[in-house]
């Protein structure tokens, strides 16, 4: 089975769940888990290994804590590509976010597959871990709230924990002005007016995770997409 093939049925699997909870939050999944390459690149680069506790912050209806769910399926598993990283098992997984009614859809999706709660992230419990996600999250937080909630992140990681943090790349010029204006109708949408969003160019958010103490690489992630965003990967040493 190809690599497209395998992961789409997992990204069904995974969307499937949200059908309880109704269609919008079965198609969101649908639509996010299949569009936005950063699931994909997770799974096809092995960043989340086997019995990982897991904390995604600013999850909001957990559509990457489904993925890891379905990925539990020996079905989908049997599919997976032999070439691939084999896909992560035993994983446990909690996750937060401000919008009580993304983490309802998530309750109802992942069931006891995940603990989910309503919770600022920057306020949010780290209890100890061995991966944090912050997908596009982070530039919501001003300059210190960052820094401050990757020391957090930091230090609720053991020796070899990992963050995965994607962020919009402000040196992208016209693109990153796209993912900006999208960002803000999105929230505005929602009920709520972003006043102003706190970016970096790809270089400083790559900085910001090493000032932390993380060893970390950047690397593109907006294939197939017209946003303008990166994925640093940082190892705690």
């Amino acid at each position: 089975m190809s690599d497209e093939i395998a992961f789409a049925g997992l990204v069904a699997a995974a969307a499937l769940r949200y059908r309880p909870a109704g269609l919008g939050p079965y198609w969101f999944a649908r639509g996010k888990l299949g569009g936005d390459p950063v699931f994909s690149a997770i799974l096809r680069q092995g960043l989340i290994p086997d019995k990982a506790r897991v904390i995604d912050l600013g999850c909001g209806q957990g559509v990457l804590l489904a993925l890891l769910a379905a990925a539990q399926d020996p079905h989908q598993r049997q599919s997976w590509p032999s070439g691939l990283p084999p896909l992560p098992r035993d994983i446990v997984a909690h996750g937060v976010d401000l919008r009580a009614d993304a983490i309802e859809a998530a309750r109802i999706a992942l069931g006891h597959g995940a603990h989910v709660a309503v919770s600022d992230i920057r306020d949010a419990k780290l209890t100890e871990c061995d991966v944090v996600t912050i997908l596009d999250v982070l530039h919501y937080l001003d300059f210190d709230a960052q820094r401050r909630l990757l020391e957090r992140v930091y230090a609720a990681l053991p020796s070899g924990g990992r963050l995965l943090l994607r962020a919009g790349d402000a040196a992208m010029g016209l693109r990153f002005r796209f993912t900006v204006v999208t960002d803000w109708l999105i929230t505005l949408i929602r009920g709520r007016v972003q006043g102003r969003f706190w970016t970096r160019r790809g270089e400083e958010w790559l900085q910001l995770v090493r000032d932390v103490g993380f060893r970390a690489a950047v690397q593109p992630m907006c294939e197939g997409t017209p946003f303008a965003n990166v994925l640093i990967v940082g190892h705690r040493p």
